[in-house]
């Protein structure tokens, strides 16, 4: 029998999230707003960094990043604070992770 657990959560404050490996993080370009123009996100579109990121979210509302570095995607309502939870099988293996961009109550109100 699975279990589904709450793991935690994590904040928003850009609209978008990522998941990826955490080994891969010296290869992430960030944005510098003093250089790069953030308009320029095309220019960038599948790049493993924020604009990137950006792009992908903006574009397609999802997309993989680098060469299967990270998928990126959109937040439901955009910035916030998001629980994660998991999905445990008897034999304390985690067989999946669902984030819950959207509660209940948001959905009865649409």
């Amino acid at each position: 029998m699975t279990q589904k657990i709450l793991i935690g959560g994590f904040a928003v404050d850009s609209g978008q999230a990522i998941i990826g490996d955490p080994c891969y993080l010296d290869d992430w370009k960030p944005w510098n707003s003093e250089v790069d123009n953030f308009d320029d996100h095309a220019q960038h579109k599948g790049e493993y960094g924020y604009l990137g990121a950006c792009n992908m979210t903006l574009e397609n509302k999802f997309g993989e990043l680098g060469f299967g570095q990270a998928v990126v995607f959109n937040t439901g309502h955009g910035d916030g604070y998001y629980p994660v939870y998991a999905n445990v099988d008897e034999s304390g293996i985690i067989t999946e992770i669902t984030i819950k961009f959207i509660s209940d109550e948001d959905e009865d109100d649409e």
